[in-house]
């Protein structure tokens, strides 16, 4: 025989593998209606198979393994978030918002940032790819005969189709470029500095910003001298509303035409705008610290930094110490909608209503970093911290990415008296749904009433555990496996 020895090791070796016993194993009757396994904050496991739904999370909120149906997602937060639906659909971020990209059957798309922008179609109505690296690279494939290209800034390269021009070719660029659009063709060489252009009825020439001078008959002249101080324009001519502009920078400035004339004299000090079709009339002295609007669609009166109140159309805005407090409202026949900001983002109290409702459908309140409350679809949530939340509302890849991590409680309930609690992760959490209710505090107790199947209780994960159906009940001490029982559960040797 072996010599065995006893270790104080030993007690702690038995009650961790007690513990991840019954938060690993799954009876067959637990999965049937639901179950909740908890070992905080290494791992929290709730499934409900009535609704083909689990969820795992792992180290709290920093790993997380979800699905339902077909449809599975996975966060190891904030670096990775993946959504699929077990089909050709699948949603990836990295370091949101560093990276996001997507595919479907149709259409494949890498966004970063701003600067990072693939997009690839391959379905049977059209085919062809596009990929901008900002500045640098900029391409298209696949898009049909004389509408590829490729750029690599500033060497060299063509582009269709970008930057408000049919078409641009430039080398070694700022020494060379050449633009078209509806076929005037502009030369540029040591861009901006000098420029030539030609078409069809069109012609011009720059050597900037000394003189200038471009124009098509009967549609525009343009020309300027020491830009930005003297230039003069006329646009449109060949249309019902000719504009006529003259400009001595900052003196004086003014845009006229049938519908609508501006009138600037030291800039900013004094503006004066009239928009006939708009009709209104609007005085800036000076812009824009002090303005002044009259009109049917569009009025109002801004002293800021004191005091701001200006209309247009159904929407309606008002500062107070600018930018101290500012109110957003919007209002027709079946819709009202009002925001109150302090500092920008410091408070925020969102609100919309239907006409014929007293209380808003959807509302969201944020106090920064601290609380965020929003109601949405006659569900409310409640969360404790809020540090992205207030300065981006509305965001969902915040909301995958980032919010978790802080969110040291969170509490959502609906008008049916249904909700959900949770603080430090799971630390203590509660659910109630209908006439169930479950409340845990690892891991010193947890309680569960179930409707038609009585109640479950439970210390220490197990150390004593008591169960009562109506019928009959069970105990359970020392995380054993033999429970004992009376009533139906007796008389029928039920074993957990």
């Amino acid at each position: 025989m072996g010599n065995t020895s006893f270790t104080p090791f030993m007690p702690l070796l038995l009650l961790l593998c007690t513990l991840l016993l019954p938060a690993f194993s799954s009876p067959v009757q637990a999965e049937e209606e639901g179950s909740v396994r908890t070992l905080w904050p290494l791992f929290d496991y709730r499934a409900s198979p009535v609704s083909d739904y689990r969820v795992l999370h792992l180290l709290g909120p920093l790993l997380k393994f979800e699905s339902k149906g077909v449809e599975r997602e996975f966060a190891l937060r904030p670096l990775l978030y993946r959504a699929t639906d077990g089909e050709d659909e699948r949603f990836v971020q990295v370091l949101y918002p560093l990276l996001t990209t997507s595919r479907s059957a149709e259409e494949t798309n890498w966004r970063g940032l701003q600067f990072l922008d693939y997009r690839a179609r391959h379905d049977e109505k059209e085919e062809g790819s596009r990929f901008t690296l900002f500045p640098f690279i900029f391409s298209r494939q696949g898009a049909g005969e004389g509408k590829d290209y490729f750029a690599f800034f500033p060497f060299g390269g063509k582009l269709r189709e970008r930057f408000g021009r049919d078409e641009i070719r430039f080398t070694l660029f700022p020494l060379h470029a050449r633009t078209i659009k509806d076929e005037t063709q502009t030369e540029h060489w040591l861009w901006p500095f000098f420029s030539r252009s030609q078409g069809p009825d069109e012609s011009g020439v720059g050597i900037w910003p000394l003189w200038g001078s471009s124009r098509k008959d009967g549609v525009y002249r343009k020309d300027y001298f020491l830009w930005p101080i003297f230039f003069s324009e006329d646009l449109q001519l060949d249309g019902d509303n000719p504009r006529r502009i003259r400009a001595v920078f900052p003196f004086y400035l003014t845009d006229d035409s049938p519908a609508y004339s501006r009138s600037t004299w030291l800039w900013p000090f004094f503006g004066h705008v009239i928009d006939r079709r708009r009709n209104f009339e609007q005085w800036d002295l000076p812009f824009p610290l002090v303005r002044l609007t009259k009109g049917e669609d569009r009025e109002g009166l801004r002293l800021l930094p004191l005091f701001a109140d200006e209309r247009v159309g159904e929407q309606r805005k008002r500062w107070f110490l600018w930018p101290l407090y500012k109110i957003e409202e919007n209002r027709n026949e079946n819709y009202r909608f009002r925001r109150d900001r302090v500092l920008f983002f410091l408070y925020s109290n969102q609100e919309e209503t239907l006409a014929d409702e007293s209380v808003p459908y959807r509302k969201r309140i944020d106090l920064w970093p601290l609380v965020s409350f929003r109601r949405a679809n006659n569900v409310n949530h409640l969360h404790l911290l809020s540090l992205l939340e207030p300065i981006f509302p509305e965001q969902p890849g915040i909301e995958r990415n980032w919010a978790p991590l802080w969110r040291l409680y969170q509490h959502k309930w609906d008008d049916s008296g249904n909700s959900a609690s949770s603080f430090l992760w799971n630390l203590y959490w509660q659910e109630r749904r209908g006439e169930d209710r479950a409340v845990e505090v690892f891991p010193f107790f947890r309680y569960t009433r179930r409707d038609g199947a009585g109640t479950d209780l439970s210390l220490l994960k197990g150390f004593f555990r008591y169960r009562h159906d109506g019928d009959g009940g069970r105990i359970n001490l020392f995380y054993l496996p033999w429970p004992l029982a009376w009533g139906a559960a007796a008389a029928t040797g039920e074993t957990p």
